[in-house]
This record gives C-alpha cells, structure tokens and sequence, in this order.
C-alpha cells in the first residue's frame, strides 16, 4: 500500500499581465525536493493550480470566487506569498 505525498497549503496573493490579483492556495510537496515556493513556480508545468481563489480586477473590485482555478505562468508578473507574521492579507 503506498501512502499519499504529504503537501502544504500556502496562500500566495499573484498579480497578472492583464493587471488582475489573485489570492488563493497553492498545495507544495512538504519537506525535500520542491519544497520551497520558488521550487514549484518554477518547475516544469506550464501552469499553477489554485483552490479557494479570489480574483480581483484593477479597479479592486471582486470579479470571482472560485474553489478551483489554473494559473498560466506565463501571465504572472509577480507572486507574494503570506507569511503568518505578515500584514500584506487582512
């Protein structure tokens, strides 16, 4: 019997080409290889796949909520992810 990988959720805020935020959480391999954020942006996948997705427009306002959104990584221009300590996500 093989068990399930054991991941962690962390909640990163990503800003797009076409000036949108988006806020959700992304599931990263806990421990070892690609461990790290920076290791699962950039690894080989074309895209990133979030859960509990907020998208916001550029005026602020909120366009969707999604409980499942796929991410081009060719369209982020920058991603933040929340620190527990951190004041960046009411």
């Amino acid at each position: 019997m093989t068990s399930t990988p054991v991941r962690e959720k962390h909640r990163v805020k990503i800003y797009t080409t076409d000036q949108w935020e988006i806020q959700g959480d992304v599931s990263i391999p806990a421990g070892g290889y690609n461990a790290r954020l920076s290791d699962f942006l950039n690894n080989d996948n074309t895209f990133i796949a979030l859960t509990d997705a907020v998208i916001y427009g550029t005026d602020g306002k909120l366009l969707a909520n999604e409980s499942f959104l796929s991410v081009n990584k060719q369209a982020i221009k920058l991603v933040i992810e929340e620190n527990q300590d951190d004041s960046l996500f009411p």
